[in-house]
């Protein structure tokens, strides 16, 4: 017998702040796709995604207008509230995948969507965060999440770059953005990735509390790198080449972490579902899995190109296998919770 169909209210009142994880992964998927010559598989990503896209986007709006209370309580829950920086992630890798396919006009609107959301929830969230009274340590709120903020603003770095690669656009000034952004994104990863590391070291954790965002300590990393690549790719203006050995730099050091993070997040993975023995089913956060595998992908490949890596492409077409199988998998799951008439939940 199946389940009653969950009330819409109730539905929206608990929909996961981060469910625009799934655009984000379908999109970057769709991108490393593209550059593995899986035209028609990228095409039929980049189709999910934009429904998705809408989707998610009209139900966030109706959360807001009809259970604005939810809404504000997550906005302040430090264990979730960073989940929303998703939006932005999910506005900038659609707006790049566009401009892939030669859609300048929707890359735009998606871009400024991207870039305009940042800026309020950077000075929403967070800031609210260090300004509110209510007393905070580090426990279970601190998690991997909060790196989505770092993915969120190289978001910004890799648009604009793209953006600035295109014309008729003011290439300078962008690039400068792009550069601003990507220091800004890789100051924070290290920041951001201190306090999660003291918190897995120093505070006890248990099996149910190593969720899948925890990929993101690989996918933040993933992302500063595409960044630095795309930033290289430009032809800086004038005194902003001195920065280029920085980026080249930092960019190796961050992808050779984040591939350091994958056997340990593996190992999460077996303690979580093994030890831990949570069940191995169908949950949102799992697309924050998927994205570090399809980010990582692009990124080595893109970065490999970049920097005169030749080693690089042929392990990332590798390892896009690995991300086109997660992404199907996953996505197999939520077409079952769908069709099994669940609320898209946390």
């Amino acid at each position: 017998m199946r389940p009653a169909r969950p009330a819409p209210l109730g539905a929206l009142r608990h929909l996961y702040p981060g469910y625009f994880a799934f655009v984000m992964a379908t999109g970057i998927v769709s991108t490393a796709a593209s550059l593995f010559m899986l035209q028609t598989f990228s095409d039929l990503l980049l189709l999910v995604a934009t429904i998705g896209y809408v989707l998610l986007a009209a139900l966030y709006l109706a959360r807001m207008a009809l259970c604005p209370a939810e809404m504000r309580e997550d906005l302040g829950a430090p264990g979730r509230a960073f989940g929303f920086f998703t939006f932005v992630a999910a506005s900038n890798v659609l707006a790049v995948r566009y401009v892939a396919a030669g859609e300048l006009r929707i890359a735009l609107i998606l871009g400024a969507i991207g870039g305009a959301s940042w800026l309020y929830l950077t000075y929403t969230i967070p800031v609210g965060l260090m300004l509110g009274s209510q007393e905070r340590r580090l426990g279970p709120s601190v998690n991997a999440s909060w790196l989505i903020w770092v993915v969120a603003t190289q978001s910004v770095s890799t648009a604009a770059s793209v953006f600035s690669a295109q014309g008729p656009y003011d290439g300078a000034l962008l690039a400068f953005i792009a550069a601003m952004f990507w220091g800004i994104g890789a100051v924070l990863y290290l920041v951001l990735m201190a306090i999660i590391t003291a918190r897995l070291l120093l505070a006890p954790m248990t099996g149910s509390e190593l969720t899948p965002p925890y990929w993101i300590n690989m996918g933040a990393t993933a992302i500063t790198v595409l960044a630095g690549a795309r930033l290289l790719a430009l032809p800086l203006p004038g005194e902003l080449r001195v920065i280029e050995p920085v980026v080249v730099g930092v960019s190796f050091m961050l992808w050779a972490f984040g591939s350091f993070w994958i056997p340990a997040l593996v190992l999460f993975g077996v303690w979580r579902y093994g030890r831990g023995r949570a069940p191995l089913v169908y949950e949102p956060a799992l697309w924050s899995l998927v994205f570090p595998l399809g980010m990582y992908t692009t990124a080595t490949e893109f970065f490999g190109r970049i920097a005169g890596l030749p080693w690089l492409p042929p392990l990332a077409w590798g390892f896009s296998w690995i991300a086109y199988a997660a992404w199907i998998v996953v996505f197999l799951g939520l077409v079952a919770q769908v069709l099994g008439r669940q609320p898209l939940e946390a």
